[in-house]
């Protein structure tokens, strides 16, 4: 990471790019280019059904003489392969191989050609084939003058996969080092390309260590003491922004208190690190209780993160502040934040922390103990032991109960774990194949019943849907059996105060669950 420019990571957010497609559909529904960024960036989100069932629906499937729209109906096939097995694999295999490549008869394009070859590699065609395939497109790429970095990037990448199905790995090598020093901050383009070279490499039995180099920068979840001493300060942000990039540190996830939090920020902030703001309550309410209290400095420092923040998420947004087991949920939910990145971009996420070391009962040591539950990294930057006044509250355990809802009731069910839940889910699926479920999580001042109505509302028959925060959770639980994938958007309207609902206008994120 040393050698990357400080500036602002590029956005890869693809839930993101799907609401503002949304948006823009909305004032030109019959726009196909915006049709196919919808389609493509639920299927990078890996909401695969969505993205198949809206790629008809816009009758996208009848397409011609546009490779990106057509080559996207390959890229659903290639999908559907990669999360089946056997002779249904092998079946998905040659549909992708046989879109790809009328994609590629209809434009002569080389990203609809170089699909066609690996795919047909995949559904086991005669290697002579691929090898004739690929040869073919070393010898159609443009030249890339003149040309954006990312379509330099894509050419290259495309060259390397050439020479990778050729088995030429060293050409390999040098053409995909060539293709990341053209884009080198695209790292979802980049984490696309490693996962269709593991799927070639995995496919011929061989290793994948090779590849350790190109991947994309790490997620974090980070967390410290607010209460430092000048002495502590000094030199801090420089102390952390060397983690940064000794430890290739490229999101991160958490709150924004005075002292440690707002360090770590602006540390982030200045290195080009993608900041991910997840908030407890209010920002006026946190900024109340969590940083003024500690000195009017912190102030503008905090104001100035908050407005360059990639995003900004509150987990309840009407409860009281402060709340130790709400600090330490939303944390946890942090802490899933940065395991769903990592998953996405195949790097495993770390923790950073600012603190003493003491595994007391500060909020920090709490944070600590949840994350290393799960066995995964921790990186600690130590700052003396001194002496504290007592935190606003006392850090408790957080019990979160999480919630069950689905279309064959009109009653929630509660579990003391998001995995319990999503099998029960998947059992009542079962039992019930035609019912719609909704999975969320309790929180401060809001109704459970009607969020998960409108999650309901929005799933289709056999779907299995989840809050943001009950699928941040279930990745902090540390669950393997479940994939995560982003599914759209939901309005909730579910929040409660003094025993009446309020109105929530920001769309809750939904994320479907499978196996």
């Amino acid at each position: 990471m040393n050698a990357l420019p400080k500036t602002r990571l590029q956005d890869h957010d693809y839930i993101r790019i799907y609401e503002q497609g949304i948006k823009a559909l909305q004032s030109d529904p019959s726009n196909q280019e915006i049709q196919h960024k919808v389609v493509l960036a639920l299927a990078r989100a890996g909401a695969l059904d969505l993205a198949i069932s809206e790629y008809a629906r816009y009758g996208l499937n009848t397409v011609t003489a546009h490779e990106d729209i057509m080559a996207l109906n390959g890229r659903l096939s290639k999908d559907l392969y990669l999360r089946a097995s056997g002779q249904t694999a092998t079946k998905h295999a040659q549909d992708a191989a046989d879109l790809y490549n009328a994609a590629f008869e209809s434009t002569q394009g080389y990203y609809s050609a170089i699909n066609a070859a690996t795919m047909a590699l995949i559904a086991d065609m005669p290697i002579d084939v691929v090898h004739r395939r690929a040869r073919n497109i070393l010898s159609l790429l443009p030249n890339p003058e003149r040309l954006t970095p990312t379509d330099h990037y894509f050419i290259e990448a495309t060259r390397a996969e050439c020479y990778l199905l050729l088995g030429e790995n060293n050409n390999c090598k040098a053409s995909l080092k060539e293709a990341v020093s053209f884009d080198p901050l695209n790292y979802a383009a980049h984490a696309t390309t490693l996962k269709q070279f593991k799927m070639i490499c995995e496919k011929r039995g061989e290793t994948l260590d090779w590849l350790a180099p190109f991947a994309p920068p790490r997620a974090v979840h980070y967390a410290g003491h607010i209460r430092l001493t000048p002495e502590a300060q000094k030199g801090l942000k420089t102390t952390i922004a060397d983690y940064l990039q000794k430890h290739d540190i490229g999101f991160g996830y958490g709150a924004l208190a005075a002292g440690s939090d707002i360090i770590i920020a602006e540390a982030m902030l200045d290195e080009g690190v993608e900041l991910n703001l997840i908030m407890p309550c209010g920002v006026d309410d946190f900024c109340e209780h969590s940083v003024m209290p500690f000195g009017a400095d912190w102030l503008p420092r905090f104001q100035r993160c908050i407005e360059r923040a990639s995003s900004v998420r509150i987990t309840a947004p009407k409860a009281p502040w402060p709340d130790a087991t709400l600090n330490q949920l939303t944390a946890q939910i942090a802490m899933g934040q940065a395991v769903m990145r990592g998953r996405a971009l195949s790097r495993d996420p770390a923790q950073l922390l600012v603190w003493d070391g003491e595994t007391g009962a500060s909020y920090t040591a709490v944070h600590a103990k949840d994350w290393g539950h799960h066995n995964r990294q921790t990186l600690s930057i130590s700052v003396p032991k001194q002496n504290r006044a007592a935190s606003p509250t006392k850090p408790a355990e957080a019990k979160p109960q999480f919630v069950l809802k689905s279309s064959s009731s009109d009653s929630i069910q509660f579990y003391s774990n998001a995995p319990s839940a999503v099998k029960a889910a998947e059992q009542l699926r079962e039992t019930i194949p035609h019912c719609a479920t909704a999975l969320h999580v309790k929180l401060p001042n809001q109704d459970p019943d009607a969020i998960c109505d409108n999650i309901i509302k929005n799933g289709a028959p056999q779907s299995l849907l989840a809050s943001e925060a009950f699928a941040s959770l279930l990745a902090f639980s540390n669950n393997a059996e479940n994939n995560i994938h982003f599914a759209g958007l939901v309005d909730q309207d579910g929040s409660e105060k003094d025993g009446t609902l309020q109105d929530e206008t920001e769309p809750m994120r939904c994320y479907a669950l499978g196996r």
